[in-house]
C-alpha cells in the first residue's frame, strides 16, 4: 500500500471512534430559552433534560423514579420529606445541596416574563424547609398525593440568583445532567459535551448537537443526506420510504398527546365568527352546547387519521388513551354525523350556519396545518362558511393568550402520565389564586367538574382518585369543552447502527439513543 494511502487509512481509523461518539439530532420544537424555568413548553423541557435534572424523574413509561432525590416519603398527609442523592455535583463542580432545591422551587414559580409558568406544579407547596444540606421538607395546605409526579417537571438549578439572560448567555446554564453546554446559537443549534462527572451511567456520546429544523421536509432531507443522525416528528407520509431505506431505522409510539381544538365560551363578540351574511352576531354561538356538539359531529376523524396522518394516529375522545391511568372507558371518540350536525345547528338557530375562522399552527405538531384545512372542509360541508388562518407556533401562542380566537388548534401533551394537569390547567375554572385554568383561554367553567377535580387532588388512594378523574373527564368532554381529534403518534427516524428507546412524553433526548 502506498505511504499516502496508509496514512489516510490510519487517519480514518483514528477519526472513526470520534465520529461514533457524536450524535446530531434535528428537532421540530427547538428551545426558545436555556432558562429551564422560563417557559413550560415541551421543546424547552425535552432539551433541558440534557443539562438539568428534577428531584423525581419519570421513566420512559411515565412512572416516578429516583433522580436527585433518592427517597421521597409522605411523613403525614401534608408533609413530604426528600433525601438528596449524595455526591452529586453541578457542571462547575459545586455540590448539590438542599439550598439549591429551595431556591429552585421558589424561582421556578416566579420567573419574570414567563409565557407559561411552572407555578402550576408548585402552587400546592406552602413551605420549603432545609433541616440539613441533604434533606428537604415540603409542606402543603392540603393532602397532595401527586407531589412526586409534579416535582418531576421542575429542573433543579444552582442557587446563584441568575436571570433568564444569564442562562441564555450560557453563563448560568449549569445543571447536574448527563451533558454540559458548550455552545448555543439562538434559533439554530445547541452544542453539548458529555458530563463525565455525572452520577448516572455514562452516555456513549462525547458530543451532542441539537439543531432547529421546524420544517418536516428539511429534517428528512438532512437525515437522508447524512447531515443528521436522528430526527423527531418524522412526517407520516415519509414513513414508508424511511422504513424501506436500509441506512435508516424508524421508531414509533402512541402518545398521550391529543391534537384538537379549543373553543371560546365567553359572553362577548366572538373573534372570527359572524352571521352567514357577514353581519355581527348578538351572541357567541359556541356558548350553545348544540353548536359545540355540531362542530364535533361534523368532523370525520377517521378520515383525518387515514388520509392526513397516514394511519399514524389513533382516534381520541379524551386526554388519556385506552389502558392509561385516568382513561374514561365510557367516553368513545365522537362519531361522524354531518346530518345530525346540520340538525343541531338549525335547532340552535343557525339553519344557514355562520362564518367561522379556524386559527391554526403550522409548525407545532405533525401535519397541524393540513389537519386544520381538512377540518375546515368538513365544517363547510356541514353548513358553516369556514376560513383558515395558519401561523407559526410562537405567534399562535401570543395571540391565543390575548384571546384573539374563537376556534383554534392545540396539542395537549399529558407529560405526567395521568390527566390531572390538563384537567386543571385547560378546563378548570380560571382562578389565579388557586392555580386553576392557566391555559383555559376559552373560559370553560362547570362547578360539578371543579368539585370532582378538588376531590381528586386531595384523594390519597390511587384507585379512588382515578374514579374521580374519570368522572370529571366525562363531564368536560360531554360538555364539548374541547374538541379532541386524535392521539398523535410519536415518530422518530435515525441512522442504522443506533438503537432508540422512545418515551411516552415524546421528548427527543440524545441519551435515549445508543450505538448498537
Amino acid at each position: 500500500m502506498p505511504r499516502a494511502a496508509r496514512l489516510l487509512a490510519c487517519l480514518a481509523l483514528l477519526a472513526a471512534p470520534t465520529a461514533a461518539q457524536e450524535i446530531r439530532i434535528g428537532v421540530e420544537l427547538f428551545p426558545n430559552s436555556l432558562d429551564p424555568h422560563w417557559h413550560n413548553f415541551g421543546g424547552n423541557k425535552g432539551f433541558a433534560a440534557h443539562l438539568y435534572e428534577p428531584l423525581v424523574a419519570l421513566d420512559a413509561q411515565q412512572r416516578p423514579a429516583a433522580a436527585l432525590a433518592t427517597a421521597r416519603t409522605a411523613t403525614d398527609p401534608t408533609t413530604w420529606r426528600l433525601d438528596l442523592r449524595p455526591g452529586v455535583t453541578f457542571h462547575d463542580g459545586a455540590p448539590l445541596t438542599a439550598a439549591d432545591v429551595a431556591h429552585t422551587l421558589t424561582r421556578a414559580a416566579n420567573v419574570p416574563g414567563s409565557p407559561s409558568s411552572f407555578a402550576v406544579y408548585l402552587r400546592q407547596i406552602t413551605a420549603v424547609e432545609t433541616p440539613d444540606a441533604a434533606t428537604v421538607i415540603l409542606r402543603t395546605a392540603a393532602p397532595f398525593p401527586l407531589m412526586p409526579v409534579y416535582l418531576s417537571q421542575v429542573p433543579i438549578i444552582r442557587a446563584t440568583g441568575a436571570s433568564t439572560a444569564d442562562f441564555d448567555s450560557g453563563r448560568a446554564a449549569i445543571g447536574t445532567g448527563p451533558f454540559r453546554l458548550t455552545g448555543f446559537a439562538r434559533g439554530d443549534q445547541v452544542a453539548m459535551a458529555r458530563n463525565d462527572a455525572w452520577w448516572g451511567p455514562a452516555t456513549p456520546w462525547a458530543r451532542a448537537t441539537i439543531r432547529n429544523m421546524a420544517q418536516p421536509a428539511t429534517r428528512v432531507a438532512a437525515l437522508l443526506a447524512g447531515d443528521l443522525d436522528a430526527i423527531d416528528a418524522a412526517p407520516p407520509q415519509d414513513l414508508p420510504r424511511l422504513s424501506a431505506d436500509p441506512r435508516l431505522r424508524v421508531s414509533t409510539l402512541v402518545a398521550p398527546a391529543v391534537a384538537g381544538f379549543h373553543l371560546d365560551m365567553t359572553e362577548r363578540a366572538p373573534p372570527g365568527i359572524a352571521a352567514a351574511d357577514g353581519t355581527p352576531l348578538a351572541r357567541n354561538p359556541l356558548l350553545d352546547h348544540r353548536v359545540r356538539e355540531a362542530l364535533s359531529l361534523a368532523i370525520q376523524r377517521d378520515a383525518i387519521v387515514d388520509r392526513v396522518m397516514g394511519g399514524q394516529a389513533r382516534l381520541a375522545g379524551q386526554f388519556m388513551p385506552p389502558g392509561a391511568y385516568g382513561h374514561a372507558p365510557g367516553l368513545a371518540p365522537p362519531p361522524y354525523d354531518p346530518a345530525r350536525a346540520r340538525a343541531l345547528l338549525a335547532e340552535a338557530g343557525y339553519p344557514q350556519g355562520f362564518r367561522l375562522t379556524l386559527h391554526c399552527q403550522n409548525n407545532r405538531f405533525v401535519n397541524d396545518e393540513q389537519i386544520c384545512q381538512a377540518v375546515a372542509q368538513m365544517l363547510t360541508r356541514a353548513g358553516l362558511r369556514t376560513t383558515v388562518e395558519a401561523m407559526p407556533h410562537v405567534m399562535h401562542v401570543a395571540r391565543s393568550r390575548n384571546r384573539e380566537f374563537s376556534l383554534w388548534t392545540g396539542l395537549w401533551n399529558v407529560e405526567t402520565g395521568e390527566p390531572t394537569s390538563p384537567l386543571v390547567t385547560l378546563l378548570g375554572t380560571v382562578d389565579e389564586a388557586r392555580g386553576r385554568g392557566q391555559f383555559n383561554r376559552g373560559r370553560y367553567s362547570n362547578p360539578a367538574f371543579d368539585s370532582l377535580l378538588d376531590q381528586a387532588l386531595a384523594e390519597l388512594d390511587d384507585a379512588a382518585r382515578e374514579r374521580l378523574l374519570v368522572q370529571a373527564t366525562e363531564i368536560a368532554f360531554r360538555d364539548v369543552a374541547l374538541i379532541p381529534l386524535h392521539h398523535q403518534m410519536h415518530l422518530w427516524a435515525h441512522r442504522a447502527g443506533r438503537r432508540h428507546a422512545p418515551r411516552l412524553d415524546g421528548y427527543t433526548r440524545a441519551m435515549d439513543f445508543v450505538p448498537e
